[in-house]
């Protein structure tokens, strides 16, 4: 090692002992967060535990039908939000994009769906059942000092809706209605900022896919990946500071 290189490691060492507010992930010096964001959809809430069971009673499907009509469901839903981004018209709200995406996977499956059924689970968006571990994790991040908040592309009163399945709560909900775009424009990880006045380098934000991952990355906030499902980056120009395989190493990392 050389003499520039030793003072630049004596340096590092010598800020995380100053300092108690600095902590380093991956190897990079970073400030303590003051903000904790999680992604809701993928990274707090399971929706195929929570929607396949109802669209298997609904229209009489086997469990591995029925997951495929979720699965198509939502990548319909996460397609139709990511065409608002493109169009440079008005965003298109997410419940509507919710339910184009149920329009478009019943008629794919043959199946007529009278208006009370359709609202019913177009509404179960906003009662998904949460990760095992998600409320006792946000919980445990409050209790590091940090404040809380969900950043979604969920429409206000969706995200709203769901909080209330958090006992713990969240100091602060910033929807992608607020920025009026959806993941991973930079504009909805820019609301920490925009609408809180919090510097982005105090921000660390939980993200549930890949997609989040990026967007966040690109954005220059920290990002730690909640992995659960085991998937691979699409583009390795934006890794996450960490990755995990559930929530349950996130206060780890305050």
């Amino acid at each position: 090692m050389s003499v520039n290189e030793d003072a630049l490691l004596v340096g590092a060492i010598a800020r995380m002992v100053s300092d108690p507010a600095s902590l380093s992930r991956d190897g990079a010096d970073m400030p303590k967060p003051k903000l904790v964001t999680f992604d809701v959809y993928m990274a707090l809430l399971d929706i195929e535990g929570s929607l396949v069971p109802s669209v298997a009673d609904t229209f009489d499907m086997a469990a591995d039908r029925a997951t495929a009509f979720v699965q198509v469901w939502r990548a319909k839903q996460l397609e139709r939000a990511a065409t608002s981004n493109s169009l440079e018209k008005e965003r298109t709200s997410f419940r509507d994009a919710t339910a184009m995406a149920l329009d478009y996977v019943a008629g794919r499956n043959g199946i007529a769906m009278d208006a009370d059924t359709r609202d019913r689970l177009i509404t179960a968006w906003d009662t998904l059942s949460p990760w095992p571990e998600a409320n006792d994790v946000i919980a445990a991040v409050k209790d590091k000092g940090c404040q809380t908040a969900i950043l979604s592309n969920g429409d206000q009163a969706m995200l709203e809706a769901v909080a209330r399945n958090f006992p713990a709560g969240f100091d602060h909900i910033l929807s992608s209605e607020t920025a009026g775009k959806y993941k991973p424009h930079p504009a909805i990880y820019a609301l920490p900022t925009s609408v809180l006045g919090v510097e982005k380098e105090r921000v660390l934000h939980v993200a549930g896919s890949a997609n989040d991952v990026l967007g966040c990355v690109a954005a220059g906030i920290a990002c730690a990946w909640s992995n659960r499902h085991g998937d691979i980056l699409l583009d390795p120009a934006y890794p996450p500071t960490k990755e995990l395989p559930d929530l349950n190493g996130v206060p780890a990392l305050l």
